[in-house]
């Protein structure tokens, strides 16, 4: 297969290199069209105004909207005419028709108000949507109309192709991972500290656009490595002043929530503090900021030892993510941003965020043990979780001279952890009977801290694309961490019973650096070879020892079954070489690395054992894109081959028994994983129209990929030597299995009603992943069938008036190899109602949020239909509504709960989550705002530093 994929790659190189041979240049370069629109009798500027360039046929060819001052710049192609059309609600619209030979200075443009549309009659049109500009969808925030003081995260909701549920942010059907503001970073990558930070009316535009690498946008190779990315352009009348927020308000049930923002913005210089205490569940904040402990509610240190994607030597193995429960929250931030001359960008941000997490959760697991026999496992689960966190972000970016660019950006973290948890469980089987029972009380303390930087340098050359750039990334990670365990275990079948008391200390450390060195050469005015080198070692340490209690001695003795000392060094390099090509709307580059890679794993304790692998493999890589700004329609497609290396935990051959009935143990015979990709979207857009229609399909397929064997006890068994395993207790071990693939096909389409005066969305996903396990020997390979079908109507009449309604329904098929006769096929439908109304012009208002979840072929007890009623109604006073006094109810119904299905190698399971039902809120907010004309706007434009410019071959 490697072979076939290598031949096509290298075959496509010589097609596109025979074609740039034999094709002709076409010269489309674009002149920039300028002007300033007036209103016509009071010469007064007309910010927003829509301004658009055609085809003398009224192709829509580029737009965009008028500034603070009226004015506007615009490329237009370099043909001999094009329709100059300038447009506002309520005034006549301007058709000049430009020639090539005419100025492109246009001066002052006066718009006259419109008799026909005034009056008593209903002023009826629509404001330009946006526009395409290369690989970016810029959106005009003034097309979408938001209630009164509305954040980003409501406009960005309306923008076709956006949506956010589960929180979660997806543009064009991709995970949006940065979202900047005016091309710089707001506290770090943390998407929604921006969107729930800014004030809608801030906004001039919204951009969705693939960011390159740090090293692609300096070299101009576009690597294929980017990052879904919004970019949220500000207004430049709001560039210069104060704005923010602040509440604070009080409910039944102790319930509180205070906090806000403040942003002081001076040109190029941005600060901005925001705050956050609640115990209400509102938390928005990224995985960094919670929870310290692998595998925190799932069971103690070390997880179940496998089956998921590898960590990578384990950088992040001490962070997982937001969870259910009932939380409270205290949190505060510093962000700061500035261009300090013309040459460098600066950002830093400094976050503090403590979470107390009560968790309970009862979890039914059913696992496929062989073609008759299934085994079923029950839990009631109580964890809490308190941990305290500090991260902080830099980011400089320098463009030192015409010649020389830097990029810096540091990051630390480090939390404190405290874990406590109460587990309940017991295994049956396939007729219900009972086999084994534990109870668990743990506790853990875990100290860490994550320091890491990456530097980006590129010199160019006097000719022009012949640039050399180095790239070295590196990155220190600690963990500490005490913790105990008392456990009381039953065999029912024999009606024994026995206790344990432990207490374990676990330190794991690891360094990894990565340092590349890139050379880029132009072949001619089309084409570009790179040529680049890296060498990398990632170095991980673990020491665990844990002492269990000896009733005969009456003293904690060291458990050489539970305790391991283990290092791991993953050592590679990589030499690589690539040929991209560009012509009019084409862009084509293609790669070839090769890798080496040694694997140097050594046990130290409680034997010294070595594990030493090398591995070999060519990587092939091809990104083709094309763009047709004309037909409003792009295309990309992306092909790529990676390894992933197993993390530490993975490797350490020593047993977590932190549930006594379900342990993982790692295997310090893992080898790599070795995966192929295939990703491509297709999107058109008529923006003029407000149409937009997205596609994507994706497909993996990795070899040798990291699942479990998963060992499940008839009788009493020991494992490692001497730990015992009940009948029905099973213990869970990494292993390279094939046949694991991931796909999905995702498509949206939206379109106005311009009746309604809103926004139609369709979404359609179909996605088949299958996962490999091993069960007693046996291998199993569990297919999930999963056919979504989304529609959301989206509202764009007034910020008086505004709602979206909502429904996402999946039906999964599961088919598990080892029984085809089993069926767990179910369907989960999540529909939502938004509504906003102010009848006065702002004053009073009321906005009520219905959610409702529905359940079919989970199980008979969790089977329903669950409504959550969200409501609130306030009054707004002061100057300007700054003053807002609302009253809120949540979960009005009192049904609230958090229900899911989550299908494994060899496992299905249903979890039912405690969540936080019926409270009322009074509270109060006020609202900053305090602009001042500024004379330089700074960066007009918003967008992502290039570093030094675009790419001029």
């Amino acid at each position: 297969m490697r072979q076939s994929l290598l031949t096509f790659t290298f075959t496509l190189i010589v097609f596109v290199m025979v074609f740039e041979a034999n094709g002709q240049r076409r010269d489309f370069e674009s002149l920039i069209l300028k002007g300033r629109v007036l209103e016509g009798s009071s010469q007064e500027p007309m910010i927003g105004a829509n301004v658009m360039i055609k085809t003398v046929t009224d192709s829509l060819l580029n737009s965009t909207v008028t500034g603070a001052d009226g004015s506007f710049q615009i490329s237009r192609p370099n043909i001999p005419d094009v329709k100059v059309e300038i447009s506002f609600l309520g005034f006549q619209k301007i058709i000049h028709v430009h020639n090539i030979n005419e100025k492109l200075d246009l001066g002052n443009l006066n718009l006259v108000e419109d008799s026909k549309l005034l009056g008593e009659v209903l002023i009826e049109g629509q404001v330009v949507v946006g526009e395409v500009k290369g690989d970016t969808t810029s959106f005009n925030a003034n097309a979408f109309r938001t209630r009164e003081n509305a954040d980003a995260e409501d406009l960005v909701r309306k923008i076709p192709g956006v949506t956010i549920q589960n929180g979660e942010i997806q543009a064009k059907g991709e995970q949006v991972q940065k979202v900047l503001v005016d091309g710089r970073e707001f506290f770090g990558n943390d998407p929604f500290l921006a969107l729930r930070n800014l004030p809608a009316d801030v906004i001039d535009r919204v951009e969705i656009l693939d960011q390159q690498s740090d090293q692609s946008r300096l070299t101009g190779f576009d690597d294929g490595n980017y990052s879904r990315t919004i970019n949220i352009v500000t207004r430049p009348d709001k560039r210069s002043g104060q704005f923010g927020r602040v509440y604070a308000g009080g409910g039944t049930d102790d319930r509180y929530a205070a906090g806000g923002n403040f942003n002081l913005f001076k040109g190029d210089k941005r600060i901005s503090i925001i705050g956050l205490f609640n115990n209400i569940n509102q938390q928005n904040f990224s995985s960094q900021d919670l929870v310290g402990v692998t595998g925190g509610q799932g069971g103690g240190p070390g997880g179940r030892g496998g089956g998921g994607r590898p960590g990578g030597g384990g950088n992040n193995n001490f962070l997982v993510g937001q969870d259910q429960g009932i939380i409270t929250t205290n949190s505060v931030g510093l962000n700061y941003s500035d261009k300090i001359g013309s040459k460098m960008n600066l950002t830093a941000s400094y976050f503090f965020n403590s979470t107390n997490n009560n968790l309970f959760r009862l979890t039914n697991r059913e696992t496929i043990l062989s073609e008759t026999n299934r085994q079923f496992y029950d839990e009631a689960l109580i964890n809490t979780v308190r941990n305290n966190n500090h991260r902080i972000n830099s980011r400089i970016e320098y463009d030192i001279n015409e010649k020389n660019a830097l990029i810096i950006t540091p990051s630390l973290n480090f939390q404190t952890n405290k874990t406590f948890l109460d587990r309940d469980g017991i295994n049956f089987s396939g007729l219900r009977d009972p086999l084994s029972g534990t109870r668990t009380i743990s506790d853990a303390e875990t100290d860490g801290y994550n320091l890491s930087n990456n530097l980006v340098y590129r010199y160019k050359f006097d000719k022009q694309g012949r640039t050399l750039s180095t790239t070295v990334f590196t990155a220190w990670n600690n963990r500490d961490q005490l913790s105990d365990l008392i456990a009381a275990n039953r065999d029912f079948i024999r009606d024994i019973r026995d206790t344990l008391d432990q207490q374990t200390i676990g330190l794991s450390e690891g360094f990894n650096y990565r340092a590349t060195v890139q050379f880029t050469e132009p072949v001619n005015e089309n084409s570009l070879l790179t040529m680049s080198y890296q060498v990398g070692n990632n170095k991980t340490s673990a020491d665990q020892q844990t002492f269990a209690l000896v009733p005969e001695l009456g003293m904690m003795v060291l458990d050489t079954a539970l305790s391991n000392v283990f290092d791991n060094r993953f050592i590679i390099q990589r030499p690589s070489v690539g040929y991209s090509y560009n012509l009019k709307n084409w862009n084509v580059n293609a790669n070839l690395d090769y890798q080496y890679a040694m694997q140097d794993n050594e046990s130290l304790f409680p034997m010294e054992q070595t594990f030493n692998r090398t591995f070999s493999n060519f990587l092939p890589g091809m990104n083709a894109s094309y763009r047709n700004r004309e037909k409003g329609t792009s295309f990309r497609m992306r092909y790529r081959t990676n390894t992933q290396e197993p993390s530490v935990n993975q490797l350490q051959n020593v047993i977590n028994n932190q549930n006594p009935l379900q342990l993982s143990v790692g295997n310090p015979d893992l080898g790599q994983a070795f995966s192929h990709s295939v990703f491509t979207n297709f999107s058109k857009i008529n923006l003029e129209k407000s149409r937009t229609f997205f596609t994507f399909l994706f497909l993996s397929v990795t070899e040798n990929f990291i699942g479990n064997s998963t060992f499940v006890a008839q009788s009493d068994s020991l494992v490692n030597g001497d730990v015992l395993l009940r009948p029905g207790a099973q213990i869970s071990r990494p292993e390279n299995l094939s046949g694991q693939f991931r796909s999905r096909l995702f498509v949206t389409y939206g379109t106005p009603i311009k009746k309604l005066k809103s926004q139609f969305n369709l979404n359609s996903s179909v996605s088949m992943n299958r996962t490999p396990g091993l069960i007693n020997g046996q291998r199993n390979f569990n297919d999930n069938l999963d056919l979504s079908q989304g529609l959301t109507l989206t509202s764009n009449i007034s910020k008086d008036l505004d709602f979206t309604l909502s429904s996402t329904g999946t039906y999964t098929i599961v088919n598990s190899s080892l029984q085809t006769n089993l069926s767990n096929n179910f369907y989960i439908q999540n529909s939502n109602i938004r509504f906003y109304y102010s009848p006065n012009n702002g004053k009073l208002f009321v906005s009520n949020v219905v959610q409702n979840s529905l359940y079919r072929g989970i199980s008979a007890e969790l089977d329903q239909s669950v409504w959550l009623w969200n409501i609130e109604a306030g009054y707004r006073f002061l100057k300007d509504n700054k003053g807002e006094l609302k009253l809120s109810i949540f979960d009005l119904l009192n049904q609230n709960n958090a229900i899911g299905r989550v299908v494994n190698d060899v496992t299905i399971e249903d979890t039912f989550t405690r969540v936080l039902t019926r409270y009322g809120l009074i509270s109060f907010t006020y609202i900053i705002g305090n602009f001042k004309p500024q004379q330089n706007q700074g960066n007009e434009g918003g967008r992502p530093w290039r570093g030094g410019g675009s790419r001029t071959w």
